[in-house]
């Protein structure tokens, strides 16, 4: 762990310093862009070729769909206890995400013209469920609830499959949860391409969510527009504020969970003393020698497909480069710092491990999900608590949000005008049309406002 005094004026130079570089990686770009093409213009075929090189090499296209009986007898093939806590789960996210429902309304504006919106789910919806080193039974309730919620009716799953043509028996008995009756062995940009452009067995969507590793975000970013999407998902963070309440061995045990998201996760800890850093530091070292995770941590990724390891091996990194911590320099005010590194890391996730965090809630500024007092770590968030997984990440927290119910919504406006407000309104606009050159926008106001009918 990295342990550095800190003073507000260093804020933004040390947040600076903290995110990754942005990638400029012409070769994923390239390399994805192929793939689109190659589904786009030859569907199941280039699926297949795709999957067989880089997942699995007994893929065929009869093979791509999962059949709806291994579907449905999933949920029954897992630990019961394990089908119970995917139950608690889902339940509270689906109590969390009704609460975004979002009302149509109507209302007569000041010239009398009757303004209103209306909303209504998508069609169908593609989500993407990570694989190969990990199986993401939660990743699958993440993306899949709120979509419900909306009242998306078709949700379909796209997911990498093992060596053997397998999914994972957790991911299909969570599919079976949420009521998707259509999951495909598919995974990478290619499987995001199916989604985006259809094929002769994966169909079409109108919206793609889930996270990936970076061709899976590149592939996302290039289909944008032909479809819509969540967000850009970039490697996952946590900001720890802590004061001298809280527990070190706490502290020690919430960063290195962070840092078992793999890929470039990072643990960030603001502590209220250098005391306090090093009691944090001394309980990661003897955390990491009881349990191990250091090395397990360091092999989790987010994406486990040929493609990446043959395009960009991910190089070996340090446990230590990932944790950071710092504490007030001699003179600042250890809250104030603690309002003002939030406002530039706006964090994915931030735990405030504090005396009265309902008080230092109130203060800070933006961050994807807030976890509040020495009970509640980022974990319970990231499986159970109802709260949605799916957060900001690089600091888009500033101007960004959770997966939500609105991501599987369209929005529309409408307008209906009488001849009398029609009328009224007519002037403003023949006034604003001259001032553009609209002339028949102009026209087309007018002959309204002087119809007798």
């Amino acid at each position: 762990m990295q342990i550095h005094a800190l003073r507000r004026d260093q804020v933004e130079a040390e947040v600076a310093a903290l995110r990754p570089a942005e990638s400029k990686d012409r070769e994923v770009a390239e390399v994805v862009a192929g793939l689109l093409a190659a589904v786009r213009a030859r569907g199941d075929q280039a699926l297949v070729e795709i999957t067989a090189r880089l997942d699995w090499p007994g893929a065929t296209a009869e093979g791509l769909e999962v059949p709806r009986a291994e579907l449905e007898a999933a949920a029954g093939g897992i630990d019961p206890s394990l089908l119970s806590a995917l139950e608690t789960a889902r339940d509270n996210l689906v109590f969390f995400h009704t609460h975004e429902r979002r009302a149509d309304w109507e209302a007569v504006g000041p010239q009398g013209q009757v303004l209103g919106l209306r909303y209504r789910p998508v069609e169908r919806a593609g989500l993407y469920v990570p694989g190969g080193h990990g199986a993401y039974a939660s990743t699958v309730l993440m993306n899949a609830v709120p979509a419900r919620v909306a009242g998306v009716e078709e949700l379909i799953i796209c997911t990498p499959p093992g060596g053997d043509g397998s999914v994972d028996r957790a991911v299909l008995a969570a599919a079976h949860l949420v009521g998707v009756t259509r999951v495909f062995r598919v995974g990478g940009a290619q499987a995001v391409a199916a989604m985006a452009y259809g094929t002769e067995t994966v169909p079409r969507v109108d919206v793609i969510c889930g996270p990936g590793n970076a061709f899976v975000m590149e592939a996302k970013r290039q289909v944008y527009g032909a479809v819509g999407i969540d967000s850009l998902a970039g490697p996952s963070e946590v900001l720890v504020i802590a004061d001298h309440t809280a527990c070190p061995d706490w502290v020690a045990v919430d960063l290195l969970a962070q840092e078992e998201h793999g890929s470039g996760a990072q643990a960030v800890l603001l502590a209220e003393s250098e005391e306090l850093c090093l009691a944090v530091a001394r309980a990661v070292e003897a955390l990491r020698q009881s349990v191990g995770t250091a090395a397990k941590a360091l092999e989790v990724t987010d994406e486990g497909q040929g493609v990446a390891d043959a395009v960009a091996p991910r190089p070996t990194v340090s446990p230590a480069e990932h944790l950071h911590a710092f504490f007030p320099a001699p003179g600042e005010d250890f809250e104030a710092l603690a309002v003002a590194l939030v406002a530039a890391y706006a964090p994915e996730h931030l735990e405030l491990q504090v005396a009265e965090p309902r008080r230092l809630f109130a203060r800070v500024g933006p961050a994807g999900a807030v976890f509040l007092g020495h009970h509640a770590p980022t974990a319970y968030g990231d499986y159970v608590a109802g709260s949605n997984h799916v957060l900001p990440t690089g600091g888009s927290a500033r101007f960004s949000w959770p997966l939500s119910v609105d991501v599987f919504l369209r929005r529309s406006s409408y307008v209906e005008l009488s001849q009398e407000s029609a009328a009224k309104l007519s002037g403003p606009l023949a006034t604003i049309a001259e001032c553009e050159g609209f002339v028949f926008h102009r026209r087309s106001a007018e002959m309204r406002a002087q119809s007798t009918e």
